[in-house]
């Protein structure tokens, strides 16, 4: 169904995100905490380690389910790990898209200790794709904020209430990503993202994977069809793409170039950004 797996043609421009300087450090490498005196047992941990090692930031659950009858994916990103010790903790970040329509929607929202969460649905033409905005209160929107969950172990549950109408929401978790335990990062299931940002006729979609050779991050980009569903386009990406932005989902933007989009990827400094060709026709590729 899926066209055939192709590696990014790129342009690498200059670095513009500056990392939150708490986050700067939770990102310093392995090797710099740790250093063995025998080069003789230095050579074996680099035989058999994986070549990149970070602790980061990205605390990622993604569900499918339903709002009233109709299916969607669901991706959560929490913070208590990088702000366990401040208010930052409760934040939630998220994006989610009804499979009919295939047009993701960013989250942003508080969830509570006892696994409650309340999300507002950001919209254009305020947002962009790395600085949702969620609108004020209005006739046509009375409830901005319409996402009411309690999460509860693999599943969670609540509703959908736009001031207007009332829809039951049921999720069940289908996988999950953390990788602020720099040691031993977690990635189960499938942590497929969909990014903030899209064209006019295609979703991006995030694919994370955790490997020797890269530890975690975004292994390709997807290119979907908004109108067939079809992946128009899987790109291959080199290591460390997608692993700079605070939320995940804005690690994909729009570009200067046509039929191009802005992935970013971590250096162990700044992080810097790559404009991606999509290999779409370039009407494909303007924005939404």
């Amino acid at each position: 169904m899926a066209a055939g797996l192709d590696r990014a043609s790129s342009r690498r421009i200059k670095t513009t995100h500056k990392k939150p300087p708490m986050i700067h450090l939770a990102r310093r490498s392995r090797a710099a905490r740790h250093v063995r005196p025998l080069a003789t047992t230095i050579a074996a941990l680099l035989a058999c380690a994986p070549a990149v090692s970070f602790a980061g930031w990205y605390e990622i659950a993604n569900y499918t389910g339903t709002i009233g009858n109709a299916p969607v994916h669901v991706s959560l990103q929490t913070y208590d790990a990088i702000n366990h010790n401040d208010a930052g903790r409760w934040r939630v970040d998220g994006s989610y898209y009804y499979d009919a329509h295939r047009k993701p929607i960013p989250l942003r929202g508080q969830r509570e200790p006892d696994g409650r969460l309340t999300l507002c649905e950001a919209s254009s033409p305020a947002s962009n794709a790395d600085a949702p905005v969620v609108p004020a209160a209005s006739p046509s929107r009375p409830k901005p904020c319409p996402i009411a969950l309690t999460v509860s172990g693999k599943a969670a549950t609540g509703t959908w209430d736009d001031g207007r109408k009332t829809l039951p929401i049921t999720l069940n978790e289908v996988g999950r990503l953390n990788d602020t335990d720099d040691p031993h990062p977690q990635l189960d299931g499938s942590v497929n993202i969909p990014m903030w940002y899209r064209t006019k006729t295609h979703m991006l979609v995030g694919v994370y994977a955790l490997s020797d050779k890269c530890g975690v991050a975004m292994q390709s980009l997807r290119a979907v069809n908004i109108a067939t569903g079809r992946v128009d386009r899987t790109i291959a990406l080199d290591c460390d793409a997608g692993m700079v932005m605070t939320s995940i989902y804005a690690n994909v933007t729009g570009a200067h170039w046509a039929d191009h989009v802005s992935v970013e990827f971590r250096d162990g400094k700044m992080g810097y950004a790559e404009d991606v060709s999509l290999g779409l026709p370039s009407s494909s590729s303007k924005p939404k």
